[in-house]
């Protein structure tokens, strides 16, 4: 096989959100969104929209969904260099959804070239929307590049507990009401799994979904063994899917870009008592005030008198008094983490720590609540179960930043990738780590705060291949040294 020949690979995937040259004249890309609901469903639903939805006047509901995916598909456009038209086909399903977790949105590409017209790499596989971009032509103009599945259900009101809908308002300066969640940042984030923020890789076996080595297997790395991905077996691979933290991405230019966009980790200080003092990771919240600002306070324990007494879903808390001017300590489940916290703040608590109800990981702080004025943070069981066997010895505790401990979602000064054990069928691998604080578009789940902007994932598209357009994304002449530079191999 010689690299004028171009070869056409298979996909068989899904993702559950400049190398080498142009030969010819380049342009931004055009998308295209293909309908591909059937008559009265969906993109198609001729029905009133629900006034409280954010759709325009005299809209359909479905022409009101399909403006939405239209207005994401033209922000991509504006961002990307292509003289192929991109192409996606979108259509509104019933997906996984129940009252406490739903997936919003699928998204990945229908196939991947290697050995293209002006391939960077020989025996490299590119997802096709990139492979049109860097060849200058349509390698298979008969099939579309990517398709896309967003969550009907959520209209139906059968997903998640305290939500209605979905938002379809796409004007970043008006407030998602807190009973909707917004259709832009899902089609935006599923979007950029089609045209290149996916592995090809298999996160049940470690093997690549490709013939060719695909492109990202040159940028995932390893740092317990020293390895980029393209270099190991299967078994290696398999291995370092759930090797967090040390999952990294080796990019220079997201990594020359990640002290821009990411700040100090957020953390669950605990000052005392000394037993149990030190910096815990912690899960900011979509709602509320940042902990950028700390808000230090003694720890007191809720009592909402009911149940589990300590899960916070019943108002008002027992122990209301002893809450006041505290930071509320309550356990993940029943009820969602905005009620949690609007009960505590109603009760004068200066802040939340929302302990996990699972043995692993951290509560994960999604929903949203304009109303809500208090900063709260997600910790592990482990923490919650350590203050708690501590009280009623005082708690003094502080949500905010650990400045000390470098940036945020990063380690060895690479920008981790998510990688949590267990793995997780359509998240692992493909998207950025959930510690990057601020919250980064491609992280696994809906971060509220993001609306249209691409942070550090236009960086990484860059590091992939992708042209972008000068006009819509920010660069500057010179870098600080790539933090992760000392890592690479």
């Amino acid at each position: 096989m010689t690299t004028s020949q171009t070869t056409r690979i298979g996909l068989v995937l899904g993702a559950l959100l400049a190398i080498g040259g142009i030969a010819t004249e380049v342009s931004a890309a055009t998308v295209t969104v293909i309908n591909t609901n059937d008559p009265g469903i969906g993109f198609n639903d001729a029905s009133a929209p629900n006034p409280a939805a954010g759709c325009n006047a005299g809209e359909t509901l479905g022409a009101c969904r399909l403006r939405v995916f239209n207005k994401a598909a033209q922000q991509w456009g504006n961002l990307l260099i292509s003289n192929a038209t991109i192409k996606i086909n979108g259509k509104m399903t019933g997906l996984l959804c129940s009252q406490t977790s739903a997936v919003l949105g699928s998204a990945g590409p229908t196939n991947a070239f290697a050995n293209f017209p002006n391939a960077p790499r020989p025996n490299v596989a590119y997802v096709q929307a990139l492979a049109n971009s860097l060849a200058g032509s349509d390698l298979d103009a008969p099939n579309n590049d990517l398709n896309a599945n967003f969550n009907l259900s959520l209209d139906n009101g059968i997903c998640l507990t305290g939500v209605s809908g979905w938002w379809y308002g796409t004007d970043p300066s008006v407030p998602v009401p807190n009973d909707r969640t917004p259709l832009l940042p899902v089609v935006f984030h599923e979007i950029g799994h089609g045209i290149g923020f996916v592995s090809l890789y298999d996160t049940t076996d470690g093997s690549p979904f490709t013939s060719q080595t695909p492109i990202w297997g040159f940028y995932l790395y390893d740092t317990e063994t020293s390895k980029l991905w393209k270099d190991m077996t299967n078994a290696e691979r398999l291995a370092s899917t759930t090797n967090d933290p040390d999952l990294v991405w080796t990019g220079p230019l997201t990594n020359a870009w990640s002290p821009v966009f990411l700040g100090p980790p957020a953390k669950a200080i605990i000052n005392s008592p000394g037993g149990i003092a030190g910096s815990y990771d912690a899960q900011t919240a979509e709602f509320g005030q940042s902990v950028s600002i700390p808000t230090t306070a003694n720890v007191v324990l809720v009592n909402d008198g009911s149940g589990t007494t300590r899960d916070g879903c019943e108002f008002p808390f027992v122990n209301a008094a002893a809450i006041s001017g505290k930071i509320a300590l309550i356990e993940r489940g029943i009820c969602n983490f905005t009620v949690k916290v609007k009960n505590a703040q109603l009760s004068g608590a200066v802040g939340v720590l929302i302990f996990n109800n699972a043995a692993t990981g951290l509560a994960p702080m999604g929903g949203s609540d304009a109303t809500i004025t208090i900063p709260s943070l997600g910790v592990s069981q482990a923490l919650g179960n350590s203050i708690v066997s501590t009280l009623p010895t005082t708690v003094s505790a502080t949500l905010g930043v650990d400045a000390s401990g470098g940036l945020s979602g990063t380690q060895n000064g690479c920008v981790r990738m998510f990688a949590p054990n267990p793995a997780q069928s359509g998240s692992s691998v493909s998207h950025f780590h959930t510690d990057a604080f601020p919250n980064l578009l491609m992280e696994p789940s809906l971060n509220r705060s993001i609306f249209d902007r691409v942070d550090l994932t236009w960086s990484l598209f860059h590091d992939i291949g992708w042209k972008l357009n000068a006009e819509n994304v920010i660069f500057r002449d010179t870098f600080d040294p790539n933090p992760c530079a000392n890592v690479q191999p």
